[in-house]
């Protein structure tokens, strides 16, 4: 069993890369509790919180579908290595603020957006670099360890962060998420990839290119219904993140301690969730996975927004973790398993627009209704829509017409 999980370890290259992906996003987990936790002391305001989420996601739903067309014309490691760069050098001027103990609500606004237009870049590049360091076969387990090392990051990360809290500044804890770019970069820089996979790829123009992407996606039968109900979970799942430092100073009375616990529980469900796909073979395990573990994370939330006790808390936020990164990895490798190669960097690019995009709406939307009509009807109401968006997905499986 452990064998078929690590298998594609085998590759160098893919050892280099999810090594750095491990310390730097272990980095950026730290940064996101912090600055949440900032930001919310400066505000005493769930709006403030998920406006600022709002900011630094909303640029990948703006430039998400051009960066696909970049991934498939123009090296992705280079690529790579600029958007990490820019990413460090942004969190090092945020770091420099913070400890300064002047900044303010514009400045981490500010920086947010400038961070998230290089997440625009990035993160659709990264997942189609995956098919450059690994044959397709392998692309799988692939996809579930890079999740599984993502997850692990938001099991250890969150539970550093409540920590250093307690003893460090903030601006401490964002030059930690500055070094740990370091790695990654350093890595990506020394890495020696197949000529095909640094020469551009295609000679169309940008604009056929993107047109042909769009036109891929929609018409494939099985792309499209799994794209929208990833957009749903990504929504579903931002809301809880997000009004998370409410819940902890609301609902249970606690510090920073206390948020980097119950954001732990979650990714501790999120990391097993992966690993679990990492040890799958095929897309005939990974359609199941995606809608009966939407509807199995939508519960474990409505459960947790009728909850008061920490202790069980944890335990629904552990299955909830679980649920959503199965639904969210599984689609992933479920993508990549059925797209053609040509077409890779778009269709993952209108993946990560559609996940990474559709969460800003979630943050803006749920910190709205929370200001109005409490946190628990934020994220009752989140839990539902990810729920009938599953059902939907379960029903087109299975019971629709080819």
């Amino acid at each position: 069993m452990w064998r078929d999980i690590t298998r594609s370890l085998q590759n160098r290259n893919y050892r280099r890369y999810l090594l750095g992906q491990l310390v730097s996003l272990h980095g950026s987990q730290i940064a996101s509790v912090t600055q949440s936790w900032l930001v919310y002391n400066m505000t005493q305001s769930s709006l403030m919180l998920g406006l600022v989420h709002f900011t630094m996601l909303f640029p990948v739903l703006l430039f998400g579908l051009l960066s696909g067309v970049l991934a498939d014309h123009f090296s992705r490691r280079r690529l790579l290595l600029v958007s990490q760069g820019s990413a460090m050098v942004l969190t090092f001027i945020l770091a420099g603020l913070a400890l300064s103990g002047e900044i303010v609500l514009w400045q981490i606004f500010l920086i947010a957006a400038l961070i998230g237009t290089t997440q625009a870049v990035d993160m659709p590049v990264r997942q189609s670099f995956l098919s450059d360091l690994v044959p397709k076969e392998m692309l799988s387990n692939a996809v579930g360890l890079n999740s599984s090392v993502f997850n692990m990051a938001r099991f250890i990360g969150p539970a550093i962060a409540g920590l250093l809290l307690l003893q460090w500044e903030e601006g401490v804890l964002f030059m930690i998420n500055g070094f740990s770019y370091l790695l990654l970069l350093y890595l990506l820089w020394g890495m020696k990839l197949s000529p095909q996979s640094t020469t551009a790829r295609q000679a169309e123009s940008k604009l056929s290119a993107l047109k042909a992407g769009l036109h891929y996606v929609w018409t494939h039968r099985q792309i499209r219904p799994a794209l929208i109900h990833v957009g749903l979970i990504s929504m579903m799942g931002t809301a809880f993140v997000v009004l998370m430092p409410v819940f902890v100073d609301q609902q249970y009375e606690g510090g920073s301690d206390t948020l980097g616990w119950l954001l732990s529980a979650a990714g501790g469900g999120s990391f097993i969730g992966a690993l679990n796909l990492a040890r799958k073979r095929g897309g005939t395990e990974l359609a199941p996975a995606v809608g009966w573990g939407g509807l199995v994370g939508a519960l474990a939330l409505w459960l947790f927004s009728r909850r008061e006790e920490a202790s069980l808390s944890l335990v629904i936020l552990f299955v909830a973790g679980f649920s959503i990164t199965t639904v969210v990895a599984s689609t992933n490798a479920y993508i990549q398993v059925l797209v053609e190669d040509q077409m890779r960097g778009r269709v993952m690019s209108l993946f990560s627009m559609i996940f990474v995009g559709m969460a800003p709406m979630g943050s803006l939307s749920s910190g709205v209704i929370a200001e109005w009509w409490g946190i628990q009807s934020s994220v009752l109401l989140f839990s539902l829509l990810g729920g009938v968006g599953s059902l939907l997905f379960i029903y087109q499986h299975y019971y629709s017409d080819p």
